[in-house]
């Protein structure tokens, strides 16, 4: 997020939801969880799709961010969340 338009250009497409996957928990993925949450949005980090070198970092990372910036949350849930979305949109 810091110095790009993202924000920007997530506002205009009236996002309101993250579900964030990446590399480097306790860094990248801590980052973006907590500048998307400074800019008001909800954010899930899905768990078997984030990685850290370090296993208890990971863990620790994962923890706090559930705690504070968003929802840590498994593959399985959020497909499901995906799919309602998708069935919603059909009717």
């Amino acid at each position: 997020f810091f110095g790009t338009p993202l924000a920007s250009h997530l506002t205009q497409m009236d996002v309101n939801t993250l579900l964030v996957c990446g590399n480097s928990t306790s860094g990248c993925v801590r980052a973006s969880v907590t500048d998307a949450y400074m800019h008001g949005l909800r954010v899930g980090i899905v768990e078997e799709c984030v990685f850290d070198r370090n296993w208890l970092s990971h863990k620790i990372n994962l923890y706090d961010m559930n705690t504070k910036y968003g929802d840590v949350m498994f593959l399985d849930e959020v497909l499901t969340y995906l799919n309602s979305l998708r069935s919603q949109k059909t009717r």
